[in-house]
């Protein structure tokens, strides 16, 4: 008699006893995989391919601040040391508005690398992100870059593939199977010792890697603009986003395995899933959503918008929309020439200008937007049977590296460029009333222009947008447990 059914011989109904019993099974799989050394050095490169992925994704994190801070630093040097100067001719000399990196991002890069790091803030003129690293990182980027969120979507299920396969299938092939169910032994009991002990190592496997981003959570967070509890609720909801991703995995091993009639024949279904899953239909679905829900080129982008420009009379002193503003301002002050206004129309005309391209700039740069969000939605839409496609979005959403959090640095970048123009103007209108035409704006002014700083949103802004994936996901969860209890309950001790 093997050692597990002679520790089981002799199972009670009680509930203690059934406890007794799943935790004999759970000691006995873990020594099982401790003793098989394919296993551990499987577990032992998945270790280390994540500390390889935390070291590479800090590494990133500190450059990236370093070099940001130095470049944010130089701009606002230049930008406050312009001098005396025509305030227009400063609006158009510019700053940049740098996006500082999520702390979380330490786990899931997301599309940082893609998106670009920096704006152009300059008059008349919403430009979009510049400075996009992956442009810079040769063929490691083609290649793709390791992270945190690679190996816990693509490599720990496949770890949990491996632990799984044979709980039940290799117990059939050895013919222990049969006598642990003569004895009594509950089909649901080795189904819950068995995924005790899987789940067990992949936790003492992830408990370093989260012990890891607490500490780069703690290094990484600005407290002057973040919430350290905030990044906290969304490490617990990424948490259980990968709880449901992983654990499904882990339920469907084992599903898979009491279902099978050999080892080889689970394995090779599970294999099957797991490619398709992280591999053959990501790239199905990039493909089927990038052609049936297309995006404009960035030339139809920028021609739609210069088209609509054409309604702004911008310098244009013979537009027809000029002519009438201007009519409008003399019949508000009541007068009948702009050198009888007590305001400098030129002022005036540039923030009427300006405030007629952010409405253009707004419908564009949105409808773009929501463009990118429905084809997020399609691509995410088979996430409950194949969760890849669930928990890539989420992890980058909690993560704060998604594209929806990338538009919100976009939209606060715009508002502080419209707070740049609104000033100049101001100084323009307020300052050179006598419209001379040497006026020039003393330096004081660009240090009473504020320096960009950005709040990122919080957990509760990120986290509705993510339920019908975190659904998804638990629903995944969910079929994976439901199809684990029918196969164990098939299970016969003949």
């Amino acid at each position: 008699m093997n050692t597990l059914a002679a520790d089981v011989v002799a199972p009670t109904t009680t509930d203690s006893g059934h406890w007794r019993v799943i935790r004999t099974i759970a000691v006995k799989e873990w020594l099982d995989i401790y003793r098989d050394s394919r296993l551990r050095w499987l577990a032992a490169l998945t270790a280390l391919l994540m500390l390889c992925a935390l070291l590479f994704g800090a590494n990133q994190m500190q450059r990236s601040e370093r070099d940001q801070a130095a470049a944010a630093q130089a701009d606002r040097q230049l930008w406050i040391s312009q001098g005396a100067k025509d305030p227009h001719a400063a609006a158009h000399f510019g700053q940049y508005a740098f996006k500082p990196q999520s702390p979380l991002a330490l786990a899931d890069l997301g599309i940082d690398a893609y998106a670009g790091t920096a704006v152009w803030l300059e008059a008349h003129k919403q430009n979009e992100v510049q400075f996009r690293p992956a442009r810079d990182s040769g063929l490691s980027a083609r290649l793709g870059n390791l992270s945190l969120a690679f190996v816990l979507q693509t490599v720990m299920p496949l770890l949990a593939v491996m632990l799984g396969f044979a709980a039940f299938s290799g117990e059939r092939e050895r013919g222990t199977l049969r006598q642990l169910l003569s004895l009594g032994v509950r089909p649901v009991d080795l189904l819950l010792g068995k995924g005790l002990a899987i789940a067990a190592l992949l936790t003492v496997l992830l408990l370093p890697t989260f012990a890891s981003i607490v500490m780069g959570m703690w290094l990484f967070t600005d407290t002057a603009l973040l919430s350290l509890v905030d990044q906290w609720v969304r490490l617990a909801w990424l948490s259980l986003g990968y709880l449901f991703y992983i654990g499904g995995f882990v339920l469907l091993a084992l599903a898979a395995s009491a279902f099978a009639a050999t080892s080889r024949t689970a394995l090779a279904l599970l294999l099957g899933f797991w490619l398709i899953n992280c591999f053959l239909m990501p790239r199905l679905m990039t493909d089927w959503v990038r052609d049936s829900q297309p995006l404009p080129t960035a030339l139809e982008f920028n021609a739609a918008v210069a088209e609509e420009r054409k309604r702004d009379f911008g310098h244009d002193e013979s537009h027809p929309a000029f002519v009438a503003f201007r009519d409008e301002v003399l019949l508000q002050y009541g007068v009948t020439n702009v050198e009888a206004l007590p305001v400098n129309f030129r002022g005036l005309s540039l923030r009427k200008s300006d405030e007629v391209g952010y409405a253009i700039y707004d419908s564009h740069f949105g409808a773009l937007q929501q463009a990118y969000a429905r084809q997020d939605r399609w691509r995410a839409a088979p996430g409950f049977i194949l969760p890849w496609l669930a928990i890539q979005p989420f992890s980058m959403a909690l993560a704060g590296t998604d594209s929806r959090s990338h538009h919100h640095f976009t939209i606060a970048a715009e508002q502080h460029r419209r707070t740049i123009q609104t000033m100049i103007s101001d100084d323009v209108i307020h300052n050179n009333r006598h419209a001379d035409p040497s006026y020039s704006a003393p330096p004081a002014l660009w240090a009473e222009i504020p320096a960009f700083t950005y709040l990122p949103p919080s957990s509760a802004w990120a986290l509705p947008a993510q339920l019908v994936n975190l659904s998804a996901l638990a629903f995944w969860c969910g079929v994976a447990a439901l199809l684990a209890l029918c196969a164990v309950q098939r299970l016969k001790p003949v």
